[in-house]
């Protein structure tokens, strides 16, 4: 299980006339990747951004590198995703609503992971950080610690803008390391808008490089 793969293969793999794939599943459904989803209804800021991400894995000992082009849109009740192939071609969309996941491909070949692996690392990134005190201020700057959903999180700010988070498991054999963000400016306690963010899960071996262009409130 990579939640990096999918997308190199796909980019790679283009068919012509394939059956669209469809695929519908719970929030709460047995899953490898441990990580509470909440409802997009609960989150905060709607929003819509252009990005680009790069992938970097190991599938069978090899590894795995891609970069593809999405649109991460959160509005309401729903967060989508849209990814796009070749030539701007919709490859894929993932949408999550209330407690249901649907992921739609439109090309490439079978995914080899959960679509909520990608639901996972949204959440991580955009909308799963601890509370700023209200005393912080605007300028604050130092490491927090605190539980979000039955994992440590650490997090470092810096000038009033998060710049990394470090997400940690009750002790697990099957799990090793964390899964660490890095974020350049402009993820505050306003609003997660980083202008790039980078995710390393040593949990599963890969690490995904986040480039965002065009926020639009919504």
């Amino acid at each position: 299980m990579k939640a990096a793969v999918f997308t190199a293969l796909a980019i790679a793999s283009v068919g012509c006339g394939q059956p669209v794939r469809r695929t519908l599943m719970l929030t709460s459904d047995p899953a490898e990747y441990p990580g509470v989803i909440h409802d997009p209804h609960t989150l905060a800021h709607d929003f819509v951004v252009r990005q680009t991400i790069t992938i970097h894995a190991q599938r069978e000992g090899k590894p795995v590198e891609g970069e593809f082009d999405a649109v991460l849109q959160k509005q309401g009740d729903t967060l989508l995703i849209v990814g796009f192939g070749p030539m701007n071609v919709k490859a894929f969309t993932v949408k999550h609503q209330g407690n249901q996941i649907e992921f739609v491909q439109f090309m490439g070949p079978q995914l080899p992971f959960s679509p909520r692996n990608m639901i996972v690392d949204v959440h991580r990134v955009f909308f799963k950080h601890l509370p700023v005190p209200a005393d912080a201020g605007a300028s604050f700057s130092g490491a927090r610690t605190g539980e979000l959903d039955g994992e440590q999180v650490e997090e470092t700010w810096q000038d009033g803008q998060l710049r990394a988070s470090v997400f940690t498991r009750p002790a697990n054999a099957l799990l090793h390391g964390a899964v660490r963000i890095e974020f350049a400016p402009g993820c505050t306690s306003e609003a997660c808008e980083p202008e790039s963010a980078t995710l390393h899960n040593e949990w599963f071996g890969y690490t995904l490089g986040i480039a965002n262009e065009g926020y639009e409130k919504l």
